[in-house]
């Protein structure tokens, strides 16, 4: 078989709202290429999320519903479409400045209209022919890139080796200081106060001349590196030279070869990477941002590895003692910064240490054929690759129409969604909806509640926890009305915090919310005895005052459907009991211990009902099980009570779609964080009020504030005063620790109260304070020095009697 026949068409896409001119295009085009047509901007964006692999051309019109011809040409620049898939302007909007704007946006040619098929025709073969050159050019350069960038890695990797080798270190210290260091940077770069602009590119770089930080050590003879025991003096300072040895060979490389940039990031490490933040390191003494953040970042992965790595001089110390030794400067001073994200990458480290931990990298295994291998996988297989990817659509694409579930795919950029065949049916919508949270196409047809509880999700899952799962009502009265949405969250890389898109099926649960409203009905015909009855048309018309007889009545009728039924009344702290007589007789109660609580909530729903006449609600824990309490108001025989209602929430019965475990870690959350500020995550004013205002005999109060902290806010914004505030409340919550309670009261002032302490200890401690706060160095801040009002009183008394005394 010739290549002419098994060589396969190339495929054009034709995007134009004008259905007469996709279809003269087609008909210039079809005998040669393959055609799709897109009506709108928005299907040419999501046919090219699905096919941009197959595509050889791209016809463009520019006026357009939706989305005109630019926002199409602007998404192919985000996504980069636009490097590999040469698009040809067809548009009778012909001004300079559109065409302009055109190449601008990267497009290979502009045809006006009308316009000649002889034309058409060339100017498509040429830009086909173009884009082919171009990525053919392209891919030679990358494996020549790759192949240098193959031979400098397996060298460096080789080099690294035999340091390790010979220092009697694992073969693996050189994979977790690249590993660590990278993780390092990656998260540092998303820090919003980041002030290091480093690239994807840089980060690579950085981790890759990482291999060589301890060349050096080549120098330094057997009987000091691998000395088991503790060095001398003398020794210490032959060990500390392998800093400068290793970066003095580099140095020494002839001129070309030193100018590379990976040459010149590992002599930055190699000369750098025992400087210390505070100066305290060698060989040169540097201090703060006069070290490389690339020696910065090494340090730091070095010291982490070195200590949770077995030496011939130690034994491995767990990753949490590790994380502890380090922040508490028992390992030298190292960058806030850098400090901050080894704590927030903390957890991901300890699992992909422990993932590395068990694939050693050295296992005989020539390097070479390793290096290969990934060569062909990520390059010259690019085509099986895309062979793959296709495969997997297309099996998707077919699960998904024959399936009875209503499958969705949303991506976040551009915001489209997309339906199977059994959504399109259920739910009329037959194209790809575009930003379907923001116009009508979704409101008018689910119900908000459901809705919004379903984004919200999807906004707080995480990589860790991608799966979400909440139901939705359809409120367009077809049956059936309610599902389960269960779907996955999906992230493109690890430096992109935000995810791209989500994937997730439908499924009715019509019939199991039918269950619970046949339960509510058995339950109601079960409990209209004669009596009640009279008792709810009275009810309806009167309002809530009952005879005993009635209140009787209303009980039995109630503990059908909930699991507890109570008269009480909080305030006096009685239970009402009544009989089936109508006789009532009270005994002693205390709400809080039913929920295991050591004394009553100060948000009490039910002492609340009593005094306001309404019905509250609200969910309560207690032993790993969550509740729904409802609290009504009831006069029994005149004598004013609050009605409990309570249904234990299990995985027969749940809420709006929410699990049971979710409810209970949203109780648990809001009890933890009821007194907890949110900017500094002390404890808050409300702390204050509720539990220590009252407190009849502590030891000293004290109060601090920051002196033109309002200057702070309106010179360099909120965002840094927050974070100054949480900087100064962590000093004064460390040096109060546990002689007392540390607290932020208002703005910028802290209230400190102690419950048993000497008068020299509390002088000791404010004056820790002091000296602490206005040490705190802030990049953000440039010559800004802070300054921490503090006063306070010694002595026993009460604490709000104490305080005002502080005020004066």
């Amino acid at each position: 078989m010739s290549e002419m026949v098994t060589q396969r068409r190339k495929k054009i896409l034709i995007a134009d709202d004008s259905e007469m001119n996709r279809d003269l295009l087609a008909a210039i085009l079809e005998d040669e290429y393959d055609i799709v047509q897109a009506n709108d901007g928005v299907k040419a964006v999501d046919y090219l999320q699905k096919h941009a692999e197959e595509l050889s051309l791209v016809l463009l019109d520019l006026v357009m519903p939706q989305m005109d011809g630019f926002e199409v040409l602007a998404y192919m620049n985000k996504e980069h479409w636009i490097d590999y898939i040469p698009v040809i302007i067809i548009s009778a909007e012909d001004s300079p400045a559109y065409i302009k704007r055109g190449y601008d946006l990267g497009v290979t040619d502009f045809i006006g209209k009308p316009f000649d098929g002889n034309m058409v025709r060339r100017r498509s073969a040429n830009a086909i022919l173009l884009g082919a050159k171009q990525r053919r050019m392209t891919r030679i350069v990358t494996d020549q890139i790759y192949e240098r960038e193959k031979i400098s890695k397996l060298m460096v990797s080789i080099l690294s080796h035999i340091v390790e080798f010979r220092n009697g270190e694992s073969g693996l210290h050189v994979l977790h200081i690249q590993v660590i260091t990278d993780m390092l940077l990656r998260h540092l770069v998303q820090k919003e106060q980041n002030p290091y602009a480093i690239s994807k590119e840089q980060i690579g770089l950085i981790s890759t001349a990482s291999a060589l930080h301890d060349i050096g050590k080549i120098t330094i003879p057997d009987e000091i590196l691998n000395k088991p025991g503790r060095l001398t003096a003398e020794e210490f300072a032959v060990m500390k030279g392998h800093s400068m040895a290793g970066a003095n060979m580099l140095d020494q490389l002839p001129f070309e070869q030193k100018e590379e940039p990976l040459v010149k990031t590992a002599y930055e490490i190699c000369r750098w990477h025992h400087e210390r933040y505070d100066g305290g390191g060698y060989p040169d003494g540097l201090k703060e941002d006069e070290i490389p953040i690339s020696a910065q970042a090494v340090s730091l992965a070095d010291v982490y590895d070195a200590l949770t790595s077995e030496r011939c001089y130690k034994a491995a110390y767990s990753h949490e003692k590790a994380i502890e030794m380090i922040l508490a400067g028992q390992c030298g001073a190292f960058n806030p910064l850098l400090l901050e994200c080894l704590l927030d990458i903390s957890g991901a480290l300890k699992r992909e240490m422990s993932l590395k931990s068990h694939s050693h990298r050295y296992d005989g295994t020539n390097m070479v054929n390793i290096a290969n291998r990934f060569h062909d996988f990520e390059l010259e297989s690019s085509e099986k690759i895309v062979q793959q990817l296709e495969y997997e659509r297309q099996s998707l694409a077919f699960l998904a129409e024959n399936s009875d579930n209503i499958i969705f795919t949303y991506t976040a950029s551009p915001p489209i969604l997309n339906m199977n065949k059994a959504g399109t049916k259920r739910s009329g919508i037959t194209e790809p909806i575009l930003s379907p949270l923001s116009n009508d196409a979704l409101g008018g047809l689910i119900e908000k509640g459901s809705l919004n509880r379903l984004t919200k999700k999807i906004r707080e899952a995480t990589r860790e926890m991608p799966h979400v799962v909440s139901d939705i009502r359809f409120l367009d009265g077809r049956t059936p009305e309610r599902y389960r949405c269960d779907c996955k969250v999906i992230w493109a890389s690890e430096e992109n915090n935000e995810y791209t898109g989500v994937v997730g099926k439908l499924t009715d649960i019509d019939a199991d919310y039918s269950v619970v409203s046949d339960a509510k009905d058995i339950a109601i015909k079960h409990g209209r005895s004669a009596a009640f009855s009279n008792f709810y048309d009275r009810f309806k018309a009167q309002g809530f005052t009952v005879s005993g007889e009635e209140a009787w009545v209303l009980l039995q009728y109630l503990q059908i459907t909930f699991d507890l039924v109570r008269y009480v009344n909080p305030i006096t702290r009685k239970m009402i009991h009544v009989e089936k007589d109508g006789r009532i007789w009270e005994t002693e109660f205390d709400c809080y211990a039913v929920w295991n609580c050591k004394e009553g909530c100060s948000n009490c729903i039910s002492a609340s009902c009593v005094r306001t006449k309404e019905r509250k609600m609200k969910i309560e824990a207690a032993d790993n099980e969550a509740f729904q309490v409802v609290s009504m108001y009831v006069e029994i025989e005149g004598k004013p009570c609050c009605l409990e209602l309570v249904v234990k929430i299990d995985d027969t019965f749940v809420p709006q779609g929410y699990s049971k475990e979710e409810i209970l870690s949203s109780v648990r959350i809001h009890k933890e964080n009821m007194y907890l500020d949110r900017v500094t995550g002390i404890y808050n004013k409300f702390y204050y009020t509720e539990k220590l205002c009252r407190m009849e005999a502590v030891a000293a109060v004290a109060m601090a504030d920051i002196k033109d902290f309002k200057r702070i806010n309106e010179n360099f914004g909120h965002q840094t005063g927050d974070d100054v505030l949480r900087r100064v409340a962590g000093v004064i919550h460390d040096a109060v620790g546990e002689n007392g309670d540390a607290l932020r009261y208002s703005g910028d002032n802290f209230v400190m109260v102690f419950s048993d302490i000497s008068n020299d200890k509390f002088e000791e401690i404010l004056e820790d304070i002091r000296k602490n706060v206005e040490s705190l160095v802030f990049m953000e801040l440039p010559g800004v020095k802070l300054e921490l009002n503090v006063s306070g009183v010694c002595r026993p008394g009460k604490v709000d009697e104490l305080l005002d005394q502080v005020r004066i």
